[in-house]
């Protein structure tokens, strides 16, 4: 709930929910975006997030590296006292972990995403979409990781 107060989301998580119930109860496709690296979130919180979802009936998932904007609340805050932004090589392995985690069934729309250059004020790496891209690639490939490895390796263990 800190994070959700922080970003002026205007919902709970039981709200969620409940209007991603009510959406599949209509035959109504869900896509959640979530964001990482908000502040006070911790890795665990991270893939947590996914864990949630994988009990939920969505259909896809957006996921994107918090961009720090001019003129929001958020980049006011971060000019007049920054505070530590996830590096590439922690999104990457973040990114990593929550694919491994997240059921083979959901689609994965997007890995990163875009802010418009002249608002951006941090993190400039998310700039190069690309090299985003291809390092979550290297990444699994090196761990030999496949979307919902983990989510199964779980389900059978049980």
């Amino acid at each position: 709930q800190e994070t959700s107060d922080l970003i002026n989301r205007a919902h709970d998580l039981k709200c969620f929910d409940d209007a991603v119930r009510e959406l599949r109860k209509r035959h109504i496709e869900v896509v959640v975006h979530i964001i990482n690296g908000l502040p006070h979130e911790t890795k665990e919180m991270m893939v947590e997030t996914v864990k949630h979802l994988n009990t939920l009936d969505i259909q896809g998932i957006k996921i994107h590296m918090l961009h720090l904007m001019e003129k929001t609340k958020m980049g006011y805050e971060y000019k007049k006292n920054p505070w530590k932004l996830l590096t590439l090589e922690e999104y990457v392995d973040i990114t990593v972990e929550q694919i491994a985690w997240l059921r083979k069934d959901i689609i994965i729309h997007r890995l990163t995403g875009d802010a418009p250059s002249d608002m951006l004020l941090a993190p400039f790496w998310t700039k190069r979409k690309f090299v985003v891209t291809n390092e979550i690639d290297k990444k699994l490939r090196k761990l030999n990781l496949y979307q919902g490895d983990y989510y199964e390796k779980e389900l059978t263990s049980k």
